[in-house]
């Protein structure tokens, strides 16, 4: 698959995006170094961070574990194997497109829970459980005491819902 300069743009962003919201600002300055000068060793990713050698090792096998980084053994001269951390344009594409695909399925189950089924609230706490938990209880909340009320079905939270639903499938149309 060949992707234009745009394409591959979008897949960088992804990828600095990705790699921050799974390993915070340490996996973005770590995603940014191998943006900025492709494959690298954890060595050398540690000393253009000033990472600690052992942050750089954690959060490399985060990212390669999620899918949007791989690894390339060589072996040098010596017999020694270095190990070459990279990522690529498909593989950044692939698990975000998975990403929003789970997102939008666990937005769907629930929405249709939202919809089909019963909840309630305290009236002293606040506290909402769903109906199994109300009858478990006996319609007396678990946090408090106080007396459990069957909530009306939230329409704003059902829109809302629903909007969401549609915007990651607007997205994962786009990319």
């Amino acid at each position: 698959m060949e992707f234009s300069d745009l394409e591959i743009n979008r897949a960088r962003r992804l990828f600095l995006f990705l790699a921050q919201k799974m390993a915070g600002d340490r996996g973005l300055q770590i995603a940014s170094a191998i943006i900025s000068n492709g494959f690298l060793t954890d060595e050398q990713i540690s000393e253009i961070t000033g990472l600690s050698i052992t942050s750089v090792r954690n959060i490399l096998s985060i990212l390669r574990n999620a899918g949007i980084l791989h690894v390339i053994r060589q072996r040098d001269h010596s017999g020694w194997t270095l190990y070459y951390w990279g990522t690529d344009p498909l593989i950044v594409h692939r698990v975000f497109k998975d990403r929003i695909k789970q997102a939008i399925k666990h937005l769907k189950i629930y929405l249709e829970y939202s919809i089909n089924e019963s909840f309630y609230y305290c009236v002293e706490c606040g506290v909402r459980v769903s109906k199994d938990v109300a009858e478990l209880n006996n319609y007396v909340c678990p946090v408090c005491g106080g007396t459990l009320i069957q909530e009306e079905p939230s329409t704003e939270l059902i829109k809302f819902l629903e909007m969401l639903v549609e915007k990651y499938k607007k997205v994962s149309l786009l990319h």
